[in-house]
């Protein structure tokens, strides 16, 4: 499995880089290295979470952290990035429905790999079902997308910016991990550590829920708003809203 990850990572990367040459930006590598790095250090959100890896899968880092969770950090922000790819231009009139549509099949593409990931015994949960006959795999899906619908919100605003500036986004994909596992995430496990009873998990659980799909209400609003603020071309370059700009006072002039 870690040969066919490593091959999945180098391909992956690659892709980034080559895009982002295409692009002239640097968002894209730099995302996925950070991602990776966060998959690196995941092991506190895996022991919340109750999330056991094979015992046959390779180790790194003092023995603690699993190889492929490092190397398989980059599918974290792959929807994001395939999304951003896609939007950067132009994706017509893009409505707070549609951003919900884009946000479902977020959500389905990391319920599938949980699935996958299950299913091919690289790891297990503690507690197959969470609470209220609801799989542990579909509240991790659910804290993935929120993460992954406000990296592809933040990746709207530092498009076409310095490289110095772009390196605030590691530190905002790292405190993104804090937000959603870490604080959105709390109820559940809190209430699955202290007390054990079904009834107060339940209710941890509806609480992280109501919380994900708060988070996920002002993201949605906001890549509305990406195309309400800009007349309908939230997605073309900096660059191209300087040039448009410059055309106009130049016909403005000329009248």
């Amino acid at each position: 499995m870690e040969i066919v990850l490593i091959l999945a990572t180098i391909l992956a990367l690659a892709a980034c880089v080559l895009f982002g040459m295409a692009t002239r930006t640097q968002v894209f590598i730099l995302v996925a290295l950070t991602a990776m790095v966060g998959g690196a250090g995941s092991a506190l959100w895996h022991w919340l979470y109750g999330i056991v890896y094979a015992d046959t899968l390779i180790n790194f880092i003092g023995n603690q952290v699993p190889l492929v969770a490092f190397l398989g950090g980059w599918v974290m922000v792959f929807p994001a990035l395939l999304i951003f790819a896609t939007l950067r231009r132009r994706f017509g009139q893009i409505t707070y429905t549609q951003s919900w549509l884009i946000g479902l099949a977020v959500f389905f593409f990391f319920w599938i790999i949980e699935g996958i990931g299950v299913s091919i015994g690289l790891w297990s949960y503690d507690n197959e079902t969470s609470a209220m006959s609801i799989p542990m795999g579909v509240l991790l899906a659910l804290l993935h997308t929120l993460n992954a619908m406000i990296l592809l919100r933040m990746l709207f605003e530092y498009w076409r910016v310095t490289f110095v500036t772009t390196l605030q986004l590691p530190l905002i994909w790292l405190s993104l991990q804090v937000l959603t596992y870490g604080i959105i995430g709390a109820p559940y496990y809190v209430m699955s550590f202290l007390t054990g009873g079904s009834v107060m998990t339940a209710f941890g659980l509806l609480s992280t829920i109501v919380l994900v799909g708060w988070g996920l209400h002002i993201v949605m609003q906001g890549l509305a708003s990406l195309q309400n603020s800009l007349g309908g071309t939230a997605y073309i370059s900096n660059f191209e809203v300087l040039a448009e700009l410059e055309r106009v006072d130049r016909g403005a002039s000329d009248l």
